[in-house]
């Protein structure tokens, strides 16, 4: 039986670095790095809401008020 997480790349310090994570969407990945509410999620470069769903691969990045980038 496959196990029930996918992989990730998230942007840290710069670059893309791959996590694995057992969320299945942008909240659940909130909740689980403690992500801010306030902050954008980016997913492939748009920003998404907290009921997107992940795909393994996927590309994520967030920013806090007023930071921009990574």
């Amino acid at each position: 039986m496959a196990n029930d997480t996918i992989k990730i790349n998230l942007l840290e310090n710069g670059e893309f670095s791959p996590r694995d994570t057992a969320s299945n969407n942008v909240g659940e990945l909130r909740n689980e790095l403690d992500i801010p509410a306030d902050a954008n999620v980016m997913v492939g470069g748009t920003i998404r809401q907290n009921d997107y769903a992940l795909e393994d691969g996927a590309l994520v990045a967030y920013a806090s008020n007023n930071k921009v980038g990574g």
